[in-house]
């Protein structure tokens, strides 16, 4: 291989210590996920080299970012909808505000000028730095000569309790109305993340099946832990603002 088949080591490092997610810490509405999806190594590549030309910000600007990755379809007239983490997040936030009968241009309109805005109402953060399709994948360890990035295992082991301090500490200065994890299979880590803020307790909605999430809240903020977005009713979401709203 050559240097054109190689991330550069230390941006990779830049963006570990660096980069948290899109939007504003100001905002009401945060959720945080596990990471961002990425696709081959050239996209991911891409991705992160528009970030480093985007001055690499701990939050940028989900749109502006976006954009300027070639990628403006989902922010302009018409916008497509293909994120399913995106339109999961808008159902729970416009549910949550106490908007009934939820439309798709409901959607459409919010992705466009408000979704992980850098200074509108929402803060989308990844607990792990660095694109990937998913956990099964790992394409950084032939494209670097980073050990801590030689598979999966090392650069959780590296990154995540660092990360889950950083994001800790976001929470307890900003104390946000609102926190929601999205999946459940990591469980550990959010509550890790809840009790360094201070020790709750979850409590599962049982109403029906469709609440299968977890809630609690402290003095300032609301804590959800849901399910990935992945192939879910839409009410599953709605289900969450409803109880999101009635804790606010």
């Amino acid at each position: 291989m050559n240097n054109s088949d190689f991330f550069d080591d230390a941006l990779l490092e830049k963006r570990i210590e660096t980069f948290y997610g899109y939007g504003n810490y100001l905002g009401k509405y945060w959720f945080i996920g596990m990471e961002e999806a990425g696709g081959d190594f050239e996209d991911v590549k891409h991705r992160i080299n528009i970030w480093a030309e985007r001055k690499e910000k701990e939050l940028d600007d989900l749109a502006e970012y976006h954009i300027a990755m070639g990628c403006a379809a989902g922010f302009e007239e018409g916008a497509k909808l293909s994120v399913p983490v995106w339109r999961a997040i808008m159902r729970m936030v416009l549910s949550a505000k106490g908007q009934e009968n939820i439309t798709v241009e409901d959607i459409r309109k919010y992705q466009i000028s408000e979704l992980g805005r850098k200074d509108k109402e929402t803060c989308l953060l990844e607990l792990l730095p660095l694109p990937s399709p998913s956990r099964k994948h790992w394409i950084y360890g032939k494209h670097c000569n980073l050990p801590f990035l030689a598979n999966r295992k090392n650069y959780e082991d590296y990154c995540i309790d660092m990360r889950i301090n950083h994001i800790s500490q976001k929470i307890k200065e900003q104390k946000p109305e609102l926190v929601v994890f999205y999946g459940r299979e990591f469980d550990d880590f959010w509550k890790e993340i809840t009790n360094n803020i201070n020790p709750i307790e979850f409590t599962k909605p049982s109403s029906s099946y469709l609440e299968d999430f977890l809630v609690t809240r402290n003095s300032q903020t609301v804590f959800v832990i849901a399910k990935f977005p992945r192939a879910l009713p839409n009410e599953y979401f709605h289900s969450i603002g409803r109880a999101i709203a009635a804790k606010l």
